[in-house]
């Protein structure tokens, strides 16, 4: 054990930075004694790059248990600490950051961290924790949740073995199998899809499947569905043509696929549902013979723009 009166830098200097040495040794003595705290975080900013990356990795292993004592110290890991371009500081800055208990700007200071080491850093194992970071982050953060997707799909898609390996790996907790992650998220040139959104609000009508086509529908709105199963009759049509009297789900508004899509063409609804499903957006989709419709609630419609910006062309 690190005895109270030492210095915890002399114990993270043993060894050189291929080696642990001592970092297990002071996570235990520092969590048993937290007022050595602010002596560990100290030693993240050591000269020495060894005490640095041991020191980081004692971190993090005293995170694992309760990482509350280490909220007084979020806004210098997310800074100074941040601004440590090491690799080994880094992969343990990136496992500790979604332990934190951060408030919203500095969850969004954290993405956008994350997000830039996943994208620039030249090593694979920062670049597979921040990734696992980002997802973990998203967890309680359901805005961060499309981040956290489409850089699962970039790495499936990256032919970096270790990234599409974690990424497989952490496909779960998505509740979103590989399959439809991909056809969800692949952003082809040759196969952008653009989206309008439609100007009127809509409902979806529920009738008796004897009663005939209603008095009220008007076949020149812009979008209009009638659809008969042998248990009912479902309209879709504007909000303001469905009498009260009628049971319906009202304030719906539609994104409308460009077309005409190719029958050949798969995956194109799964590409704009998994995002949305993602965070958490409820839908209602309809497809015709040239194209496909999206419709969620009206309330939710920014969002859902905001959301599928990332894999499409949003036209408004």
């Amino acid at each position: 054990m690190v005895k109270n009166g030492s210095d915890l830098a002399k114990a993270l200097a043993l060894g050189d930075r291929r080696t642990i040495g001592d970092a297990p040794t002071v996570a235990e003595a520092v969590a048993a004694d937290l007022r050595r705290l602010p002596e560990l975080v100290g030693c993240l900013f050591a000269e020495d790059a060894g005490v640095r990356m041991r020191a980081a990795d004692a971190l993090e292993r005293v995170s694992r248990g309760d990482a509350r004592p280490l909220d007084a110290f979020a806004e210098r890991l997310l800074t100074d600490a941040a601004a440590i371009d090491q690799a080994e500081v880094r992969w343990h800055l990136a496992q500790i950051i979604p332990r934190l208990t951060l408030t919203d700007a500095q969850r969004g200071r954290a993405a956008t961290l994350l997000l830039e080491w996943f994208e620039t850093s030249a090593s694979r194992i920062v670049q597979t924790s921040a990734l696992q970071a980002m997802v973990d982050l998203a967890a309680s953060a359901p805005d961060l949740r499309p981040t956290a997707a489409d850089m699962l799909g970039r790495a499936m898609r990256s032919g970096i073995p270790s990234l599409a390996a974690r990424a497989r790996r952490i496909l779960k907790p998505f509740e979103v199998d590989q399959a439809t992650l991909d056809a969800a998220l692949i952003q082809e040139e040759s196969d952008a899809l653009t989206l309008s959104v439609l100007p009127d609000r809509l409902a979806v009508a529920r009738l008796s499947p004897g009663n005939g086509l209603p008095a009220w529908l008007d076949w020149t709105d812009p979008l209009v569905s009638a659809t008969r199963t042998g248990e009912e009759l479902s309209i879709l049509c504007r909000e303001d043509r469905v009498p009260d009297t009628v049971k319906v789900e009202r304030g719906w508004r539609a994104f409308k696929v460009e077309g005409p899509l190719d029958f050949s063409l798969f995956g194109v609804l799964a590409r704009i549902a998994v995002p949305l499903a993602q965070a958490r957006i409820s839908i209602f989709a309809m497809s015709t013979y040239d194209t496909d419709y999206i419709l969620v609630r009206a309330e939710d419609l920014d969002r859902a723009a905001d959301t599928l910006t990332r894999v499409c062309t949003i036209i408004r």
